[in-house]
């Protein structure tokens, strides 16, 4: 019976598995608006991350969120810039794929050794 994974270990993959994977998506979806649009979204996700990062332990992911939202409006708003924001986003966003798709499977291989 000492074999169990705790719950903690069981849980935590696969929240960090479907967040990576939704905010990846998110990402790449957000990588492609330009003009006006592109500096709204910016602008209102800088300003959720810098409210996330007032939380001690959310810190990390506020300022992720804010610095998704700053390479919004900077791919949004210059646009010799924008192509080296655009590929950021784009790279940050598979990254985040990958990384959720790997805490997925940790946490279906745990899944497995808790039957």
């Amino acid at each position: 019976m000492g074999d169990l994974v705790p719950r903690d270990r069981l849980v935590r993959p696969g929240m960090k598995g479907g967040g990576g994977i939704g905010s990846g998506a998110a990402l790449l979806f957000l990588s492609s608006l330009s003009g006006p649009a592109g500096w709204i979204v910016g602008g209102l996700l800088t300003l959720v991350g810098l409210g996330i990062s007032t939380s001690r332990e959310d810190r990390t992911a506020g300022i992720v969120t804010a610095g998704a939202g700053i390479l919004i409006i900077v791919s949004a708003a210059i646009p010799g810039v924008g192509p080296v924001a655009g590929w950021l986003m784009r790279a940050g966003g598979i990254a985040l794929l990958l990384g959720g798709g790997l805490s997925i499977v940790r946490f279906i291989l745990n899944l497995r050794k808790r039957r």
